[in-house]
């Protein structure tokens, strides 16, 4: 059942039944991205566990349609593709604060996948993380110090996925 579409609005909503089938699905797809930034592809499916949940916080736009974000890129003015606007939680000084935020929508989970490559490697900002993906902590202690995410425990919530038992039961 979809919501009531007259809203202006974008939801979130559950695309995958369970973290197995999203890593089933999706890992295939984080091998080939990660490959380009010489990261382990592990670490790319924990960070789109973490960013949705593990696909039940997928953002759809307000039409139904999945937005296929699985890394929570907002829709900045330097993006000229399709987008999603919801509301989200965002830390301002530690404390989290409810606004509405508009994130890039793609075609499919390989287009945010690589999107997320260029996005990371083309921004002078993530330059540090870029050179720390080979230990996935020290690459999300950058990406998080470079202000990739509000959130200040984000590289620990990261790493904790990583860690984790679903991760290590279906990823050698």
């Amino acid at each position: 059942i979809l919501p009531d579409i007259s809203k202006e609005t974008a939801f979130k909503d559950a695309t995958f039944a369970s973290p197995q089938e999203f890593v089933k699905i999706l890992y295939p797809h984080a091998v080939e991205a990660a490959k380009a930034m010489n990261l382990d592809p592990k670490a790319m499916i924990a960070q789109a566990a973490v960013e949705t949940g593990w696909g039940k916080n997928l953002i759809h736009k307000n039409d139904g349609e999945n937005s296929h974000n699985l890394f929570g890129i907002k829709a900045d003015k330097r993006w000229d593709g399709e987008k999603a606007t919801i509301d989200t939680l965002e830390f301002v000084n530690n404390l989290p604060e409810k606004q509405q935020s508009s994130f890039r929508s793609y075609g499919s989970f390989t287009h945010s996948m690589d999107d997320y490559v260029d996005f990371i490697k083309s921004n002078p900002r993530y330059e540090h993380a870029i050179q720390k993906t080979e230990t996935p902590k020290d690459y999300f202690n950058a990406l998080q110090d470079a202000g990739y995410a509000t959130d200040p425990q984000y590289a620990d919530k990261v790493m904790s996925v990583f860690n984790g038992t679903i991760l290590g039961e279906l990823i050698p």
